[in-house]
Formats: structure tokens, C-alpha cells, sequence
């Protein structure tokens, strides 16, 4: 004999929409996540092609990474204005800062000449007149304040319009020869990575007081300790998940932590000598807003003595 057929109660219904809400409760995280997950590996495919067409450009330039022009004479001066804050430049990182004009060297015949007020980033602008690389390609998705530069004719030019057209920081082109990107260094030396979470002013944590229970902050120590440290492509500023680092010799991997140059050096920092031993000076450096020196070159000043500069120090910047 069929059974007769009941119809859906309210309890059955409360029950479904029950169901139904648990699934998209943990559906719509998963999903997200996805997304980011996607997001994040187009970030380091960029930052791969980055490295790609810096090695081609290197070929064609007795190895050497792209160094714009400037001011040698200036290294163990005041240096290079790379940050500028207090120029005409609106911008603390010094992108767009005459963008116009070709940066020059001194020379033997004009001692005095070259120029001491340019942005890192006019050295990845080098690859895009090259036609090495895409201006969208500077751009992580992940990071949700940048838009690719509206250029054009890119030829009249030589660095991006504005900060939030880039994604990411160089290692600083403007010290000695010895701490330069170039072929042949360390492989485990970092040349780029995603931008520092230090190219403007303000409170930012203390790395060394950051660690559970207000203690010191150690490499062993859970992610979220060092969130405020990391990048801010991947979740924000002071809230950064991570960032993708390149290394010279070519692999890009995402890290948790920016403690990941050599010997644990803090690629978005200086390498100081407050803490008198390794790895603490370079875990806990200094941004170069905060360095004594007015717009330090990587490893100045890192120990206190002769030679006063560490040609395996990362800084990576903006």
C-alpha cells in the first residue's frame, strides 16, 4: 500500500535553512580565501617576470641589476634623497618626484654634478621602457589600494606617476657597488619583495616588545605576531599575512614573516648594532625613516666599525 505523502513541516524547513546557513557560513570564508590564495600567486607570478626581465636586463649590462643614474660622490655624504619627506615631492617615497627628467651621474668633468633626489622605483621603470615589462604587471591584486600607472607613451619618462602605481619594493640601488643588485650574489639575498609596510610616517610596532605576553619578539613565535611587520599587499597596514620575496637567484616564495635574508635579516629594515649580536641586529633593525643617517644605503653604519657597510643586508624599499 502507498504511503500517503507528507508534505515539508516547519520544523523540517527551520531545519533546512538551519543546514542551508551552516553551508554558506562555511562556504563564504573558503571562498574568499580561494580567492586570495589566487590573488597572492598572480602577485608572485609579477614579482617572478620582475626577476626575469631584471636578469635579461642584466645580461645586456655586465650583470648588473638596473641602477638609475646618480650622485656616486654622495654614497658617504648626506646620500641619495630616496626618501622625501621635506622635498617638493608630495609623496614620502620619492615615486613620481621629476618623472620627467632623466636622473645623471657626476662626472670627472662636472664634480658637481648628478642627481641626489629620485624615487627606488624609477629602476623597475627602467624595464618598462626596456618593454621588459607591462606598468599592470607592478601591480599585486592583492592589494587593493594600487592601480596600474595610466602612461601611455611610457618613452618621455622615467619612474611611475605615483606611489599606488607600484607594488613593490627594490632593493635599494643608491649604496656602494658591493650591496648593488647584481648576478652573482648570495642566492639567498633578497632583490625585491612586496612593498615594506614603512614608507610613511606614524606609530608602527615595536619588533622587539611584540612577542607573547609583551615579551620579546622571536622568529619561532605564531604568524599573527608579526603581522604588523609584513607587508601590507596581503591584509592591510600593521596587518600584513605575509609577503612574496624574490631571491637573486631567481625562485620567489611568500613568507610569514620579513625576517627571511640572510641570517634572518629584516629585508624591510636597517641592520643595526643596538642588539650587539646576530640575528638580532638585523631581525630587529631599523626602518629607514628612523636610521641616524639621512637617507642610509643597506648595511650603513650595521656595525659600528670599518667597513661600515654588510654587503648581504636586504633593504627593500618603498
Amino acid at each position: 500500500m502507498t504511503k500517503p505523502y507528507r508534505g515539508l513541516t516547519i520544523t523540517d524547513l527551520l531545519a533546512i535553512a538551519a543546514m542551508l546557513m551552516l553551508v554558506a557560513a562555511i562556504g563564504v570564508p573558503t571562498l574568499e580565501r580561494a580567492r586570495e590564495l589566487s590573488k597572492r600567486l598572480t602577485c608572485a607570478v609579477n614579482l617572478k617576470s620582475l626577476g626575469g626581465a631584471a636578469e635579461v636586463y642584466a645580461d645586456a649590462n655586465r650583470g648588473r641589476w638596473m641602477t638609475p643614474p646618480f650622485k656616486q660622490g654622495a654614497i658617504n655624504l648626506n646620500g641619495i634623497y630616496y626618501l622625501c619627506e621635506g622635498s617638493d615631492s608630495t609623496d614620502i617615497a620619492c615615486v613620481g618626484y621629476g618623472r620627467s627628467g632623466s636622473s645623471t651621474s657626476d662626472i670627472p668633468n662636472n664634480p658637481g654634478g648628478g642627481s641626489t633626489i629620485m624615487s627606488t622605483t624609477r629602476a623597475y621603470w627602467m624595464l618598462v621602457r626596456s618593454g621588459g615589462v607591462a606598468v599592470d604587471q607592478f601591480v599585486c591584486p592583492s592589494s587593493l589600494q594600487d592601480i596600474p600607472d595610466s602612461t601611455t607613451n611610457v618613452d618621455p619618462y622615467y619612474d611611475f606617476q605615483e606611489f599606488n602605481n607600484i607594488s613593490y619594493g627594490f632593493q635599494v640601488p643608491f649604496g656602494p657597488v658591493e650591496v648593488r643588485a647584481r648576478q652573482g650574489r648570495d642566492h639567498r639575498m633578497i632583490f625585491a619583495a612586496d612593498k615594506g609596510p614603512y614608507y610613511r610616517d606614524g606609530a608602527f610596532p615595536e619588533p622587539q616588545f611584540s612577542g607573547p605576553g609583551g615579551g620579546p619578539l622571536q622568529l619561532g613565535d605564531p604568524p599573527q605576531y608579526w603581522r604588523g611587520f609584513n607587508s601590507p599587499n596581503h591584509g592591510g597596514q600593521w596587518n600584513g599575512d605575509g609577503q612574496n620575496a624574490l631571491f637573486a637567484d631567481g625562485r620567489v616564495e611568500y613568507h610569514r614573516n620579513p625576517a627571511i635574508g640572510i641570517d634572518h635579516d629584516n629585508i624591510y629594515t636597517l641592520i643595526t648594532d643596538e642588539w650587539g649580536i646576530l640575528p638580532n641586529n638585523r631581525i630587529f633593525g631599523v626602518p629607514a625613516h628612523d636610521s641616524e643617517y639621512q637617507n642610509p644605503y643597506p648595511g650603513r653604519g650595521a656595525f659600528g666599525v670599518t667597513p661600515n657597510f654588510s654587503t648581504t643586508d636586504s633593504l627593500i624599499y618603498p
